[in-house]
């Protein structure tokens, strides 16, 4: 009796409520994630360090002219259904019809400066040209799910994610396996045939939703919203992805692979801070103009500390997550997880206080923020890289995420003066987690032996889990007495 007392307890609580959706798309940045496992053993076997590294300089480089050939004009589709207005169908018609516009006028010109851009760039062969079509795939695709998670669709938003991600690992490791020079060519063909036919198959389910038109008071809101989003999406793509283009283009490409497996695997931590900040923002905005400041808070404070968990277990099994899927060429980039993963845990902080400024729709200043740590970590990796090759890109990555961080909780405490989620919220599980850092790094240079080392770090992870969330578990005890 007291055990349904409990469960419609925990079903009443907003953390549930953002949870169900949260667990859609936590699942399918579970399978994304399990599917770049499953790539790992086999592409670190495939390919050499120096193809890996290429592939990841090319998806870099899509990231980058999605934001350029769109302009960013997709970002406005999900803000403009918040609007409660009857004309969406129109809006996402102006959308569409905008970004072919601009795909038209710029396609022509990087033809005809192609061989200046193929310069910069330093992709071998026909891979430049093929980042237009790979970044208009990625356009669709983002419009689409535009148009899914204000709607919270996402168990379909989840499925066509992960059948998307999953037919593409597919083919990829067919025509890899198939190929015997520039195996590279494996994935990105396998990217841009996918691509091709789930963006088709986009555009139909679209096509219900979209009413075609060209409405000037439309691209005024593009332009009010997402123009001002152009260097924020650019320069969070730069502190995502820009470091393997320099270590690429300073160092070599052998390099790139390398960080980029590291890197890969830190990027593990994303699975719950997407998950839970996309599932979040519906309810966050509601919260927000009713003015339920405590439940914001009380949200937030629950899941961070969800987040330190999985920060914390990524650091300590990290060196075992890296022997048991790499190829042995490719071990060296362990050095890179532990670090780029304490960046994401500041970037997730970022993320808790960029819902104010967006709420308010002041996304100038995300763009000022975003491109100010941008910026930071381009200097930083100029003055590093070259002197302490790439492990230095994994610090300058914490650098420039602390950075945003700090500008974004001043802008909406002080600029705003939204009435935000206190600090020490978040910084109270994160101090924790550094210290159970400490301790662990502490037993590993006593020389303990790899089996009881392994179970001292669980029992730690454990314990940090008791720790954080002891009021949660005092409730669930008390409830079931």
């Amino acid at each position: 009796m007291m055990d349904k007392q409990v469960l419609k307890q925990i079903k009443n609580s907003d953390l549930f409520e953002t949870l169900r959706h949260s667990k859609n798309y936590f699942s399918a940045n579970v399978a994304m994630r399990a599917m770049a496992f499953i790539s790992i053993p086999i592409f670190t076997r495939l390919l050499t360090e120096a193809d890996y590294g290429v592939v990841a300089v090319f998806r870099s480089y899509v990231g980058i002219m999605a934001v350029l050939l769109s302009l960013n004009s997709y970002s406005a589709v999900g803000r403009y259904y918040y609007e409660k207005t009857d004309d969406f169908n129109e809006f996402l018609g102006t959308t569409l019809v905008f970004v072919g516009l601009i795909f038209c006028v710029t396609i022509p010109a990087f033809f005809i400066f192609y061989e200046q851009i193929s310069n910069v760039i330093q992709l071998p062969g026909l891979l430049p040209a093929f980042l237009l079509f790979a970044a208009l795939f990625a356009i669709i695709n983002s419009v689409y799910q535009q148009v899914l998670i204000p709607q919270k669709r996402s168990k379909e938003a989840a499925v066509i994610n992960v059948t998307k991600g999953y037919a593409v690992l597919i083919v990829a490791i067919l025509l890899t396996w198939i190929l015997k020079e520039n195996r590279y060519l494996g994935r990105v063909w396998s990217l841009l045939l996918i691509g091709c036919g789930f963006s088709i198959y986009v555009l139909i389910k679209l096509s219900k939703y979209v009413k075609l038109c060209f409405r000037i008071e439309h691209i005024k809101y593009i332009a009010s919203y997402s123009f001002p989003l152009i260097p924020y999406a650019l320069s969070g793509v730069i502190l995502a992805q820009f470091d393997r283009i320099m270590i690429n283009n300073t160092i070599d490409t052998k390099s790139a692979g390398l960080y980029s497996l590291g890197y890969n695997i830190a990027m593990l931590i994303l699975i719950v801070i997407t998950s839970t900040r996309t599932a979040l923002m519906p309810d966050f905005f509601k919260f927000l103009d009713n003015k339920e400041y405590s439940r914001i808070e009380d949200l937030s404070k629950k899941i961070f500390s969800i987040i330190t968990v999985a920060a914390l277990g990524l650091i300590f099994f990290a060196k075992e997550i890296v022997i048991l899927l790499a190829d042995k060429k490719f071990h060296p980039g362990l050095s890179v997880v532990p670090v780029v993963v304490v960046g994401y845990l500041f970037y997730g902080m970022a993320t808790v206080y960029n819902r104010y400024i967006a709420y308010a729709k002041k996304t100038i200043y995300l763009s000022v923020i975003v491109l100010a740590a941008g910026i930071l970590n381009i200097v930083l990796n100029l003055i590093f890289i070259p002197k302490y090759g790439y492990i230095a890109a994994a610090y300058t990555t914490v650098a420039s995420y602390f950075v945003m961080f700090l500008l974004t909780w001043i802008v909406s405490k002080v600029f705003i003066e939204q009435k935000t989620v206190r600090l020490w919220t978040i910084w109270k599980p994160t101090l924790l987690m550094f210290a159970f850092i400490g301790l662990v790094y502490l037993v590993e240079a006593s020389g303990v032996n790899a089996v009881w080392f392994f179970l001292i770090k669980a029992a730690m992870l454990a314990t940090f889990c008791c720790i954080v969330f002891r009021k949660q578990l005092r409730t669930v005890l008390r409830l079931r007495k």
